[in-house]
C-alpha cells in the first residue's frame, strides 16, 4: 500500500511532506550549509487537510503544492537527498 506525499515547488526548490507511519517535512534549503533538512509533521495526515495546513503554515499559495503517492518519480528521485538524516 502506497502512501501519500505531499510536493512544495517554490522558486525552483522542492520540498516533501511524508504521511506514511512517521509523518516528516523533507525539507530542502539552497545556500545554507546544511541544505538537508527533516522535520516531524505534527499537523494532520489526511492529504487534503495537510497540503492546506502546509501552505498555511507557510503563508504561500495553494498551488505550490500537489499531492501524489510515493511512487511519484521525482520524489523517489530526489528521496536519496535526506538518507544522511535517517
Amino acid at each position: 500500500m502506497t502512501y501519500p506525499v505531499i510536493i512544495r515547488r517554490f522558486m525552483d526548490v522542492q520540498c516533501y511532506l511524508v504521511l506514511d507511519d512517521n509523518p516528516r517535512e523533507l525539507l530542502r534549503h539552497p545556500g545554507f550549509q546544511e541544505e538537508y533538512s527533516l522535520r516531524p509533521w505534527l499537523g494532520s495526515t489526511d492529504p487534503a487537510a495537510a497540503r492546506e495546513e502546509w501552505a498555511e503554515m507557510l503563508a504561500e499559495d495553494i498551488d505550490f503544492y500537489l499531492i501524489v503517492d510515493e511512487d511519484h518519480w521525482e520524489y523517489q528521485q530526489e528521496l536519496p537527498q535526506w538518507d544522511h538524516l535517517k
